[in-house]
């Protein structure tokens, strides 16, 4: 029966009561600084951006909880996203997540409230199309289905890690992230009159061992999360001998290439 937990709850709980006694072996919050940097080039590279910043990890297993920090900036373009949650036996739990990013001047914001209790994800987001700037909002109250894990790209990452997310016989991982709906086909600049609501989408994976010793390799398809992506053009993801991400690589469509390395001194 999967863990529920209100975000009143979630603000208010008795901390150590929530964490299996292997989370309490922790003494000591860990606080994992990373630089990382994110370089995309679209139409063949005819328009460039580049991004450098720095993503904190504060993971406090004695406490039951944790926090992630991202922000960079770069010419035209900036991001600031905070993340936090609480370890339940082991496995790290989404409780907010709120986002804001600007490119070329256009500001796009990314808002989500789990609350396990009820079952439910509140999604609010407005975000522009590249060329044209064509607006795109969703405010939607999601119901979870019951006893599926929910997570976001980053409690998704930290459950890798901690070898926490679900696995299929295969060997497949696999969990839902909560995102916009959209057609198969939607294109860069498509925009629909009906409006946007919010759905979950699966995101599995499979790994084999990497070229960096102790390291691991997974090729993902993100059609699920990007408009931009193509099925047949799977990102390569790479982790490093700890479990933790460490870079990202996609083609896009339009001639688009995604890069993203995170370590200490990129």
């Amino acid at each position: 029966m999967a863990f529920r937990l209100s975000r009143r709850a979630f603000l208010a709980a008795p901390w150590p009561f929530l964490v299996a006694p292997r989370a309490i072996s922790a003494a000591v919050p860990a606080r994992q600084p990373l630089d990382f940097m994110v370089e995309v080039g679209i139409l063949f590279e005819m328009i460039t951006f580049s991004l450098k910043g720095t993503l904190t990890k504060e993971l406090d297993p004695t406490a039951g909880r944790y926090r992630v920090t991202m922000s960079g900036e770069g010419d035209k373009i900036s991001v600031h996203t905070e993340a936090s949650g609480v370890i339940r036996q082991g496995r790290f739990m989404p409780a907010e997540l709120h986002s804001v990013s600007t490119i070329r001047g256009r500001e796009s914001k990314v808002d989500l409230v789990y609350d396990h209790e009820r079952g439910t994800v509140e999604y609010h987001s407005v975000t522009h199309t590249f060329f044209l700037g064509r607006r795109r909002q969703v405010d939607d109250l999601l119901k979870l289905p019951p006893g599926r894990p929910v997570d976001d790209l980053l409690s998704a990452e930290l459950n890798f890690a901690a070898n926490t997310l679900d696995r299929e016989p295969d060997g497949t991982y696999s969990t839902y992230i909560v995102r916009r709906t959209r057609p198969e086909n939607e294109g860069p600049d498509d925009v629909s009159p009906s409006g946007y609501r919010a759905e979950l989408v699966p995101l599995r994976f499979q790994v084999a061992p990497d070229e960096v010793p102790g390291g691991l390799r997974a090729l993902i398809d993100i059609t699920g999360f990007s408009s931009w992506a193509r099925r047949n053009q799977p990102a390569r993801v790479t982790f490093g001998s700890d479990r933790h991400l460490t870079s990202v690589q996609s083609k896009l469509m339009l001639g688009t290439s995604f890069k993203a390395r995170l370590a200490t001194g990129v």
